[in-house]
């Protein structure tokens, strides 16, 4: 009974963490895609004017740490507006480990 009820809490957190991706995913998609591009290169009309970053620079993002990343999601960076009141500290560095580096990794391969 007990394992039952371990694999149910397991089936419902993986859950849960699949519908918080999806989340931080359609985040990206509609705020961070205006400048940076869906696919993160940067490569839009308001990325290039503005500058966007591409994210899925391999070089630049093997430098950047997760807590770097996400303290310039939730501040904010040059003309990049910074989304505190939109994400927390924990959603931030999850964006940048299941939304942005596997943009990158998608890229390479």
């Amino acid at each position: 009974m007990l394992s039952r009820i371990a694999a149910l809490l397991l089936a419902l957190s993986t859950l849960s963490l699949s519908a918080e991706v999806r989340a931080l995913k359609a985040f990206f998609q509609e705020r961070c895609a205006v400048c940076h591009g869906p696919d993160g290169t940067g490569r839009s009309a308001n990325g290039t004017r503005l500058g966007g970053r591409n994210l899925v620079e391999s070089r630049w993002l093997a430098r950047q740490e997760a807590s770097g990343l996400a303290a310039s999601i939730l501040k904010g960076r040059g003309a990049m507006p910074g989304f505190r009141r939109q994400l927390t500290e924990a959603e931030a560095r999850r964006l940048v480990t299941e939304v942005i580096r596997p943009l990158a990794a998608r890229k390479r391969s």
